[in-house]
């Protein structure tokens, strides 16, 4: 004997629901697209940053600075404010480099779970769909 459950999960939907429920899934992979796209632009930003500014910096600092560590170790420092400048922005960037590519790998995983879950309400949706299909409606 079918619970109420399950009777309520074995009727068919009508049209109208199809339609409504395949709406939802097309605004899922939206969704789910916008935020891939707005990961893959954080993580190929990040690395164009490392390309293009933070790799030419630490070039120019082992270039200019050949007395000092990047962690700041060597001899007295007391009057080089050009040296501490350069430093500082040396240890600013890791941390903004991370940030938007973590940034980024997280919006990319994020995008394809609702993409996942969209093909999931796809699959559940099969059943009805050639339900409708076989009646002739």
């Amino acid at each position: 004997m079918a619970t109420s459950t399950e009777a309520v999960a074995s009727e068919p939907l009508t049209t109208a629901e199809m339609e409504s429920t395949m709406t939802g899934i097309k605004r899922m992979l939206k969704i789910g697209a916008a935020f891939a796209v707005v990961g893959y632009l954080l993580v190929g930003f990040a690395l164009f940053l490392e390309i293009s500014a933070f790799h030419p910096l630490l070039e120019e600092f082992f270039a200019t600075h050949t007395g000092w560590s990047l962690a700041g170790g060597g001899a007295d420092r007391a009057g080089e404010a050009a040296l501490n400048s350069q430093l500082a922005t040396i240890h600013s960037f890791p941390s903004v480099l991370l940030w938007l590519k973590l940034g980024g790998v997280a919006h990319v995983l994020v995008g394809i779970f609702i993409a996942l879950a969209a093909i999931v309400r796809t699959l559940a949706l099969m059943p009805h769909r050639l339900a409708h299909e076989m009646r002739g409606e």
